[in-house]
């Protein structure tokens, strides 16, 4: 996903600014930058799902004849029935109406709204919190088949002691059962409600008495596995709940589809740190913390049964890590440990991770993801705990220990996202080059969360640079597609994907060193990012168009379309928004807000856009209909940010067709001109900002030069 977060720079002046305003505001930021656009995993699950345990509802939750079956919404937890505790946390409504929770074990533990009776429908989510967590993430939680998946709603970086708004929307499967929507946060500091609902957007789509589909049997399904067997290995990451499952349809789809497996989270250290153990007795294990292989046996002894080699994920992460594990006697309320006690810690974590997984499955594990995303997103190393304690050499340190405990013949990959931005990659390059000349490192790992909007070639150039600069092997980890936002999303999908693995065969026949290609996760249903449609399978396991697009790039021939395939004709109709009408075209990029208010630059009316994870999450406008055209545009815009940009959602170049000054606080207008590429079969533009704060547009036309 992912999660995959966070700059600072802007984070005094906004506390000045909100702690001067009301108590109650609206989304605040993570991932400050400059306006350089790009697609970023959300940290708390960085670009993957998270894991999570629900205990007994606190409470039964039940709805009323009285309520709105529309709308779930909690504002006096102390005398709802709505909301339960997730995960291991404590959590104390208070005689007014707040809930407080506390003693968090872990990240993602505290409380959830239940919502069985919304699946198939779109909802809107929101909660009013106070923390001081370095970011609250709302998330939906739905049993798929068996199969637990994790979806990130939209998060917020806290400003401690102001309580703020987190909402956004997603889309509930229609085979989806066990729903809830929880609250989240990337550390287990406490976190302070006042509000908590959940509400149907549109119409409502009444499922209650519909079954959910049934399976497909994957054994007559081209075998990916072998049709590159010449070429590479193809991976797919899988949660435990397909092991422990009792549809053996996923088992089967697993088997004949993948030679490679990567644990989806059993292998990360909140799941493998011992919490219990260590809490209990900090002096005993203070340099070697106690670890615990519960979740990640099931899938080590299916690999080891059925002959399928796994890739570890992952030994030293900011993410899914617990904040105590950085702690003196592992107390949170105490001093952050040293750095030579965290070398200790880091040490021995990797060395007992190892060496216990090649004792007890020997052969299973081929390599480990060493390091998890430690290059920041803006320039230099991410600002992570290990970072803080042990300083920038943290990674030169972990690969010296991978390289001192690890069995012989296990490799050792770093891995990252939004490794193929030319500014990004440098900042990787040059931090694997001092370990690349010690020998400590064998791979490196491109996670490749990506859209259609990639040009191959442009993916093809960053793994020849990893490949040459640092001489070292390429794996794609984490591969996903979000589909495009086209008239046959499917269908152009399959055929991007058909591009895409035609351009991985041709590199890895010229010399590129390509080891395995990795699709983070089995269905779309499934996935980190299901919104997105990203993977190979529909949840029901049939193969999508992305799939034979897979398997054409090789064996040839064409993707079929749909009976519904849509013929596009050409419209070159204009695009004009000044929202007298209170309506507006576009949508949120990722996880933005867009609203219409007044104090508009003319009329009554203007667009509103707020909150986002990051300044590049703005307000986006579909123009797939001009592609390979020249455009003209113009529009108002108004933002206390220094800068706003009008820019084209071309993943991992993202041209600014126009940055606009807006410094003063003041209505600007703006216009230019822009050839829009060709050969794509969407492309959106989208307003972004260079800082955190909303800013407001108006009276937006986009149309062909004639």
């Amino acid at each position: 996903m992912h999660d995959y977060f966070y700059g600072r720079k802007r984070l005094a002046n906004m506390k000045k600014k909100l702690m001067t305003a009301l108590v109650t505001v609206t989304a605040a930021a993570c991932l400050l930058s400059a306006c350089t656009p790009a697609q970023v995993t959300p940290e708390s699950s960085a670009s993957e799902s998270e894991t999570t345990t629900t205990t007994e509802a606190s409470k039964p939750a039940e709805t009323t004849p009285a309520d709105d079956p529309l709308v779930i919404e909690v504002k006096d937890f102390a005398n709802s029935d709505k909301w339960r505790v997730n995960g291991d946390c404590k959590a104390t409504p208070d005689k007014d109406g707040k809930i407080l929770i506390s003693e968090r074990a872990t990240s993602n533990a505290g409380i959830e709204i239940p919502c069985d009776a919304y699946r198939g429908n779109k909802v809107h989510c929101k909660a009013v919190v106070n923390s001081a967590n370095p970011a609250i993430t709302l998330s939906l939680r739905y049993n798929i088949f068996g199969n637990t998946s994790y979806v990130n709603i939209t998060s917020i970086k806290p400003v401690e002691g102001v309580f703020l708004v987190l909402e956004g929307d997603i889309d509930i499967p229609e085979n989806a059962t066990d729903i809830a929507i929880y609250i989240e946060a990337n550390d287990v500091k406490d976190m302070l409600l006042t509000t908590m609902s959940v509400s149907v957007v549109g119409d409502y789509n009444d499922l209650t008495n519909t079954p959910v589909a049934q399976l497909k049997d994957p054994s007559s399904y081209d075998s990916l596995k072998e049709i590159y067997k010449d070429l590479f290995k193809m991976g797919a990451a899988v949660p435990a709940t397909v092991i422990t499952n009792s549809n053996d349809e996923f088992k089967k789809l697993v088997i004949r589809e993948f030679n490679s497996v990567t644990c989806e989270n059993d292998l990360k250290p909140e799941n493998v740190l011992d919490t219990a153990a260590n809490l209990a007795d900090p002096e005993k294990y203070n340099e070697n913390p106690a670890i615990h292989f519960d979740a990640a046996k099931p899938t080590l002894e299916f690999c080891k049964e059925n002959g399928i080699q796994m890739r570890g994920h992952t030994l030293v992460w900011h993410s899914q890590t617990p904040s105590w594990f950085f702690y003196k006697n592992y107390d949170v309320n105490g001093e952050l440990a040293d750095r030579d006690l965290m070398l200790k810690r880091m040490e021995n974590y990797i060395k007992s991770v190892t060496n216990w997984c090649e004792e007890n499955y020997p052969g299973v594990i081929y390599a480990w993801d060493v390091v998890n995303e430690a290059a920041g997103d803006n320039g230099g190393m991410r600002d992570s705990y290990w970072k803080q304690i042990i300083g920038e050499d943290f990674v030169e340190q972990a690969f010296k220990f991978a390289r001192k405990h690890a069995p012989k013949g296990v490799e050792l990959f770093y891995n990252d996202y939004n490794e193929y931005q030319p500014s990004k990659q440098q900042v990787i390059l040059d931090m694997l080059k001092p370990i690349a000349k010690a020998g400590n490192i064998d791979g490196m790992g491109m996670q490749s969360h990506i859209s259609a909007g990639l040009m191959a070639d442009t993916y093809v150039k960053a793994m020849n640079k990893y490949a040459e600069e640092l001489k070292v092997k390429i794996h794609i980890t984490e591969l996903d597609v979000s589909a495009p936002n086209s008239p046959n999303p499917m269908y152009d999908q399959g055929t991007y994907m058909k591009t895409l693995f035609e351009a991985l065969v041709a590199a890895k026949k010229a010399g590129t060193p390509l080891e395995c290609v990795t699709f983070w996760g089995l269905t779309d249903e499934m996935s980190w990012k299901s919104a997105d449609r990203p993977l190979l399978f529909y949840g029901d396991i049939t193969p999508k168009p992305a799939f034979e697009g897979v398997v054409c790039a090789v064996t040839g021939g064409e993707i079929a379309k749909p009976a519904d395939y849509v013929e596009v004709e050409s419209d070159f109709t204009p695009i004009k928004e000044d929202y007298e009408d209170q309506k507006f075209i576009g949508k949120p990029r990722a996880s933005s807000t867009q609203k219409i208010v007044g104090d508009a630059f003319a009329g009554d009316y203007c667009l509103e856009n707020s909150g986002g994870q990051a300044e590049w999450d703005g307000y986006s406008i579909d123009i797939s209909r001009f592609i390979g055209q020249k455009i003209k545009f113009s529009f108002a815009v108004k933002s206390a940010a220094p800068m706003v940009c009008f820019t084209g959602d071309i993943d991992g170049t993202w041209p600014h067709l126009i940055e606009v000054d807006t410094s003063k606080g003041e209505w600007v207008e703006a216009s230019g001109e822009w050839d829009v590429p060709a050969g794509m079969t969407s492309l959106s533009l989208y307003f972004e900002s260079t800082d955190m704060s909303a800013f407001y547009i108006d009276n937006v036309v986009i149309e062909v030069v004639q």
